[in-house]
């Protein structure tokens, strides 16, 4: 943790001045859903029963084998 922590920290010191703002939005944000226990995405997916199957067995897939055009 120290060392991730460190890396932010880092990088944080290399960001140019104008996007410091977003940054900050985007930890409040992060926050905001740690504070309301929200699951992250990854996590969600993977309480559905069969999703994470399901996106192992479809990414093995090649993509030449998908259509451009949906049909819904």
């Amino acid at each position: 943790m120290l060392e991730a922590q460190n890396e932010i920290n880092e990088i944080i010191t290399k960001i140019p001045p104008k996007f410091v703002n977003t940054i900050l939005e985007y930890a409040k944000a992060i926050k905001y859903r740690i504070d309301k226990g929200e699951l992250s995405d990854t996590e969600y997916l993977e309480k559905i029963p069969g999703m994470t199957e399901s996106i192992i067995k479809e990414s093995a897939i090649d993509r030449s084998k998908y259509s451009d055009k949906l049909d819904w």
